[in-house]
């Protein structure tokens, strides 16, 4: 298994693993805020899962299946979907990057090693192409 810090001399496995630490903060900046706006933007009538829902993903079938009347107003704002696709690209990379870790500890084969780490990159390029198209209702 891996060690918790990267190898010396390493310079972008020092980026990346910086990466992993600085965006699982930012996420949970990002939800908290997600998380206060809806509360003080008066949606105090708003249950927990709707809350949650609202702040870390919100995609317009989310909100508009609020029981709050003024939510799908908010989610047509231009900031909300950036918002979104933010938190989105932030979390793919984040999740993606684990999982190519994951994949770098198990597999050993140079040739299979290469193609698993295609495949993460062809699901993480997949993954922020469908986030996409929902978030900014492309079709």
């Amino acid at each position: 298994m891996r060690s918790r810090y990267p190898k010396p001399g390493s310079a972008l496995e020092y980026y990346l693993w910086l990466f992993v630490r600085l965006s699982a903060i930012l996420m949970l900046l990002v939800g908290a805020f997600g998380i206060a706006y809806a509360n003080l933007n008066g949606r105090t009538q708003m249950d927990a899962s709707a809350q949650y829902r609202w702040s870390f993903f919100p995609i317009y079938w989310h909100v508009q299946n609020t029981d709050i009347p003024d939510v799908f107003p908010n989610w047509s704002n231009a900031f909300w979907r950036v918002y979104a696709m933010i938190l989105v690209v932030i979390a793919a990379i984040h999740g993606f990057n684990g999982l190519r870790i994951i994949v770098e500890d198990y597999v050993q084969h140079s040739i299979r090693l290469l193609f698993a780490k295609g495949l993460v990159f062809v699901l993480f390029l997949f993954v922020v192409g469908a986030a996409t198209v929902i978030i900014f209702e492309l079709f």
